[in-house]
């Protein structure tokens, strides 16, 4: 989540892998809207739509039918440009052995969508299924953070509601995705050392690893509403 702490993870997991002589490339998967665009453009002239700027994020906001077809074809569209922008960053480096390491990947473009339809966890449209045709990472954790800490530290969202909203859905769909939940409420450095120390201490299997009970602490429940 933004303000999480993520972007330092990052450099530490980046400086950690320098010094075992690992090269490493950093991607960052959030983008503007390109091949979604002429249909945003429609929405917002509709009413349909509202956008948000900060930080150079881009955040859409949807007031559309659930169940409507404008709705999936938004839904449709936008997964499939992170696909591809993310796609084209990512396979090449792999085929070439390459460690890569993702600042935001497949479950935040969940979020991100899901947040901005309004949907439920339990309502999985086919474009976010077709995130799965993305590599499977070997390693994916989520940064567990209050929101309210989240919201002070790096307001590129419209409101705190945002935060609570987008919280609740990475804690519902971590486990489902495979995902490790960090608590991110502990030191950096406390973090960084027990990420590193899951990564270092189980090689890569083609599979998704998660360590949670290891890993997350203990996670204060009462903040989300």
């Amino acid at each position: 989540m933004d303000g999480s702490g993520k972007s330092t993870q990052v450099d530490l997991l980046e400086k950690s892998f320098e010094q075992i002589n690992v090269a490493v490339l950093r991607i960052r998967s959030r983008w503007r809207p390109v091949l979604s665009l002429p249909l945003l453009v429609i929405m917002r002239r509709l009413g349909y739509a509202k956008v948000h700027r900060a930080g150079g994020v881009y955040i859409v906001e949807t007031r559309l039918p659930s169940g409507g077809g404008l709705t999936s074809l938004w839904c449709i569209l936008t997964q499939i440009e992170n696909i591809v922008k993310t796609g084209v960053k990512l396979v090449f480096p792999l085929l070439l052995g390459r460690t890569v390491i993702c600042d935001r990947y497949a479950l935040d473009m969940v979020v991100d969508g899901m947040a901005g339809l309004h949907d439920t966890p339990g309502h999985m449209r086919l474009g976010f299924q077709l995130l799965r045709l993305l590599p499977r990472p070997n390693f994916a954790f989520f940064m567990d953070i209050d929101p309210e800490v989240a919201f002070k530290r790096k307001p590129d969202l419209p409101g705190l509601e945002d935060y609570v909203e987008r919280l609740r859905l990475y804690r519902e769909l971590s486990a489902r995705w495979g995902v490790t939940i960090v608590n991110a409420r502990v030191s950096p450095e406390t973090i960084h050392r027990r990420v590193w120390n899951a990564i270092y201490s189980k090689p890569p299997e083609g599979d998704l690893l998660g360590f949670p009970e290891e890993i997350i602490g203990p996670i204060p429940r009462g903040n989300v509403r």
